[in-house]
């Protein structure tokens, strides 16, 4: 067993500023897993009253959850570093190329827009699509309209902020993390290679076999208490990040948003199957009598489908819990 001090850091880092700006959201997120609420923020306000670290406004859209897909900060982290392999300097270095992050939040924030903007034309700086840009991301993001401005006429500037506070919340978790080292890392890792739980992983979250956790590098969250994160690679040598508070609660810890069809496709392979896919996922739950509704099958094909692939939990089906990075 390895531990990735930097990783850590990184991670803790960016988790805090989110739990910052979206503590509703990830408190709605997690309660349901949780028999302690107090666990979900423990170490963010300890962490906070001990260091006083808080982020500007201005910082908002850097670290903007919206519930279900990762962060501008974390997406791109993602993008730019395989396997967790960044180091606090590393990344601080990454936002040097301010154009290259531009780029990148443009396409994050206007993607879902393209069909009424120009994505190309606002990256190439083209005023009249920078400007119907920004009044349709004010009028999604209306608690903070003049940021919306800055994210297309101050980037620069919004990047030297990120940058600086970048600087200090990497140098004050670092120092928080030491004082919890001996506690965090013998209870959450030594519990978490516990056999029977990284079975229960394993099986839960559809990770092979072949991985064994005693081999593997990690890192551990005080500020995302139930996490369970696996380097992009899932090679056998793998990083895993992991919540301090994740072993009570490894077998409610499932999030169906992160699950697609190209993660299901392995075990669904029939026209019917895809269209009830699509359906639990846009939906949620359905008993076989909504699904008939929905769908030009009959009950009993239903039925015979669902009953080979998919999980029962009180009268209605879903999709089984798929773990995806």
């Amino acid at each position: 067993m390895r531990i990735n001090h930097n990783a850590g850091i990184v991670y803790d880092a960016v988790a805090y500023t989110i739990n910052h700006f979206n503590m509703k959201r990830i408190h709605t997120q997690h309660k349901p897993f949780v028999k302690n609420e107090d666990d979900i923020f423990e170490n963010y306000y300890e962490f906070k009253k001990k260091y006083a670290v808080e982020p500007s406004n201005d910082l908002y859209l850097f670290f903007y959850f919206d519930g279900t897909n990762l962060t501008l900060m974390s997406s791109y982290l993602a993008e730019c570093f395989e396997d967790l392999d960044y180091t606090p300097q590393l990344v601080l270095e990454l936002f040097q190329d301010k154009a290259k992050f531009r780029k990148f939040a443009y396409r994050y924030y206007l993607y879902p827009l393209k069909k009424d903007v120009d994505v190309k034309a606002v990256i190439n700086g083209d005023d009249r699509n920078m400007a119907k840009a920004s009044v349709l991301l004010t009028s999604i993001h209306n608690d903070y309209p003049l940021l919306i401005h800055k994210l297309f006429y101050e980037f620069d500037e919004l990047v030297d902020e990120l940058i600086h506070f970048l600087k200090l919340i990497f140098d004050n978790v670092g120092k928080y993390r030491k004082t919890k080292k001996r506690e965090f890392y013998r209870t959450a890792v030594d519990n978490f290679l516990n056999s029977d739980k990284a079975n229960e992983v394993h099986k839960s979250h559809y990770i092979d076999k072949k991985v064994n956790f005693n081999k593997q590098m990690f890192a551990v969250s005080l500020f995302r208490s139930l996490v369970i994160y696996i380097s992009p690679s899932r090679s056998i040598e793998a990083t895993l990040i992991i919540g301090n508070k994740v072993n009570p609660y490894i077998s409610g810890n499932y999030n169906y948003r992160h699950i697609t069809k190209i993660s299901a496709s392995t075990i669904f392979t029939t026209q019917a199957m895809s269209d009830i896919i699509d359906i639990l996922m846009k939906e949620g739950e359905k008993s076989v009598t909504q699904l008939c509704i929905r769908l030009p099958y009959s009950r009993t094909n239903i039925t015979e489908y669902i009953k080979k692939s998919f999980v029962k939990a009180s009268g209605f089906f879903h999709i089984p819990p798929v773990f995806r990075t």
